[in-house]
């Protein structure tokens, strides 16, 4: 398949929307923390909000 075709079928998303994606995510996991109950699930949701706080800062880098 070529790289057209692909982006009209949603298999790769823009750089942009990866973005909105990745800042999606980190505000959907700092809203169910104040809600966690264990130690392990706190820091397992610690470790994703940092990994896409950062997906989101070097892609906006990325960008520009």
């Amino acid at each position: 398949m070529n790289g057209k075709i692909k982006q009209q079928i949603g298999l790769i998303q823009s750089v942009p929307q990866c973005i909105k994606d990745a800042e999606g995510t980190a505000e959907k996991i700092k809203e169910q923390y104040p809600r966690l109950r264990s130690r392990d699930s706190k820091r397992g949701a610690k470790k994703s909000l940092e990994f896409f706080e950062a997906v989101a800062y070097h892609l906006k880098r990325l960008q520009q």
